[in-house]
């Protein structure tokens, strides 16, 4: 090898040495970079979780005072609004800038939240104006606020708010002027649009609107309206489809006292079911001799019974629903042996080959059709629309032999060549019955639709 050769392969081998440690270089740059990134998004999910730590402490001193709960399901924090829905366990930040505002701003009752219905709405004040903040959808990503003091709306100004409902379609602010006159408005465009209400009567702040169901409809209001000497209370119901908003009630022929009561006492809810409403009743609120009446209403306060009516009502309602079902197990009991199989547990057959022809089949899942149609479905008998028969591997159950209480039972046990035979309305809802190939007896059925 010439020297010249030997110069150029030390060239070569220095070329290699150089590139060798620029690619090492850059390989550490990698590293370093992706250490760095590592590093910041570490720190940012440390920060974002940090900020949920302080946002959960800031909801846990804003709906606790002093140990006891609040009814503010809402907090500031840095001029920004948070409301929580307490159904799905998270916090919503609702826009706008809340940084004049403060806690103490908000009167008791401003803040209401529907989240079952998807909607949230409250009010503030904010230098004599009245604000209504609401959602728009079920997400809560779109929102809408309202100055109901505007000429279009026309609550005036240093107004209070005395009840806001607004559930569904319906919507109602009941108000109190500084001069102590009171004005209800009405949406039923689900607070997009407001109009007044006109009544026969004045509103004042004596008066008192409530809706008893908190998540229903706005169908269970009550609207109380004292007179002016405080003697006597007139009691009105809301009624969303009438042009007069407002129906009075009077329970005066309802009762066998020919009083005539007065309404001072807000009705409310006999049990949680929100079905009852009850209220009680006096001739003369301040007569401490006098006991009160009860009265009950079980269509939101159309129509009013006595108590003790209401209770006869439903005894023999359920002195009638005891009868229905003794009755009903009565015929399950006493279903014919010859035609039903009624105990499965000793139902044992080593054929199983057709031995009944279809004509036969259709003539015992008749019997069927009718046992169902009396005691169990309607469908079946009456209204066929089609009828069709074909045999089957099934198994039987106990769609005839249950009793009212009684769940649904299937013998996964037994398996038997059947005549299914099935009738269905124009409805699309019917009855099969299963008829034993074999031995022509009822081993069970179906009904099937709404």
């Amino acid at each position: 090898m010439t020297d010249k050769d030997e110069e150029n392969k030390k060239d070569k081998n220095n070329k290699k040495d150089i590139i060798s440690r620029k690619n090492k270089g850059i390989i550490i740059i990698v590293i370093l970079v992706i250490i760095a990134l590592i590093y910041i998004v570490a720190d940012t999910l440390y920060q974002e979780d940090n900020s949920k730590n302080n946002m959960e402490n800031s909801i846990e001193n804003n709906i606790t005072a002093n140990g006891e709960e609040t009814s503010k399901n809402f907090y500031i924090q840095d001029g920004k609004l948070f409301v929580i829905d307490n159904n799905n366990n998270r916090t919503i930040q609702v826009p706008g800038d809340f940084s004049q505002m403060n806690m103490s701003d908000y009167e008791e009752g401003t803040y209401q939240s529907n989240t079952s219905l998807g909607n949230i709405y409250f009010y503030y004040k904010l230098n004599d104006k009245i604000y209504l903040v609401m959602s728009e959808n079920t997400i809560f990503d779109d929102w809408t606020t309202k100055d109901l003091t505007s000429k279009t709306i026309g609550i005036p100004s240093g107004s209070k708010i005395k009840c806001i409902r607004i559930s569904g379609n319906y919507g109602y602010i009941f108000s109190v002027n500084p001069e102590g006159e009171g004005k209800i408005i009405k949406s039923t465009t689900e607070g997009d649009y407001w109009s007044e209400v006109k009544t026969s009567f004045t509103l004042n702040d004596n008066c008192t609107l409530k809706f008893l169901n908190e998540f229903g409809m706005a169908v269970d209001g009550f609207l109380t309206v004292p007179s002016e000497d405080g003697k006597k209370c007139d009691l009105y119901r809301v009624n969303n489809m009438s042009e007069e908003t407002f129906e009075k009630i009077d329970v005066n022929g309802a009762s066998d006292s020919n009083k005539n009561f007065t309404y001072y006492s807000m009705p409310q809810f006999l049990d949680n079911t929100g079905m009852v409403i009850i209220m009680e009743v006096k001739e003369n609120r301040d007569d401490s001799n006098e006991s009160a009446e009860k009265f009950v209403s079980t269509d939101e306060g159309v129509t009013w019974k006595t108590e003790t009516e209401y209770q006869k009502q439903k005894n023999e309602e359920a002195e009638s629903y005891n009868d229905f079902i003794n009755r009903y197990n009565q015929m399950a009991e006493n279903l014919d042996k010859s035609v039903y199989v009624t105990d499965f547990d000793n139902y044992s057959v080593s054929s199983n080959e057709v031995k009944i022809s279809e004509a036969k089949a259709k003539e015992i899942a008749e019997i069927g059709f009718e046992e169902s149609a009396a005691r169990i479905a309607g469908e079946g008998v009456e209204d066929t629309e089609r009828e069709t028969i074909e045999i089957q591997e099934v198994t039987p159950n106990n769609y005839f032999t249950r009793k009212y209480n009684e769940g649904d039972k299937v013998y996964t046990n037994i398996r038997r060549k059947a005549y299914v035979v099935t009738k269905t309305n124009n409805m699309g809802n019917g009855v099969r019955v299963y008829v034993d190939a074999t031995t022509g007896l009822i081993i069970g059925g179906a009904a099937f639709g709404d």
